[in-house]
C-alpha cells in the first residue's frame, strides 16, 4: 500500500471501494503489524502531532473519544486520550497521558488502543509479524 493511503487510514480515514480501486490499493495483501508500527514511528519522528493536534474541551462541551500522540523531543512521545462517559458525553469516563521513550512504543500503543490492531483496518487485514 502506498504511504499516503496508509497514513490516511491510520489517521482514522475511510476509502469506499471505487476509491480503493482507483488508487490501486484494492485488493491488497495483509499488512504486517510490525511494518505498520515502523511506518507510524517514522511519521511520529517527523511530525509534532498524530493524527491531529490535541483539542482541549471546555466544561459542558460534548467530548469525543480520542487519542493522539505529541512528539515533545527526540526521546519523548506523549499519548493523550479521553473517553466520553456513556451516561453523559459532556464528561470524561477516562482521560490521561502516557509518556513513551521512543516513537516505536508510542506507535504500537496507539495502534493497539485506538485502532485495535492487529485486526481490521478499514477492511484491510493487519496480521501479527
Amino acid at each position: 500500500m502506498d504511504p499516503d493511503s496508509l497514513k490516511f487510514l491510520l489517521s482514522g480515514g475511510h476509502y469506499n471501494v471505487p476509491d480503493r480501486i482507483a488508487r490501486g490499493i484494492w485488493p491488497h495483501p495483509p499488512l504486517k503489524f510490525s511494518e505498520v508500527v515502523d511506518f507510524l514511528a517514522e511519521i511520529l519522528k517527523n511530525q509534532e502531532w498524530f493524527p491531529f493536534q490535541w483539542q482541549e474541551r471546555k466544561p459542558g462541551e460534548f467530548l469525543d473519544d480520542v487519542g493522539v500522540i505529541e512528539r515533545r523531543g527526540q526521546n519523548r512521545f506523549v499519548y493523550r486520550f479521553r473517553r466520553a462517559s456513556p451516561i453523559d458525553p459532556r464528561y470524561a469516563s477516562q482521560q490521561g497521558e502516557l509518556v513513551f521513550p521512543n516513537a516505536e512504543d508510542a506507535a504500537r500503543h496507539y495502534l493497539k488502543l485506538e485502532l485495535l490492531l492487529p485486526g481490521d483496518l478499514d477492511s484491510w487485514e493487519v496480521v501479527e509479524g
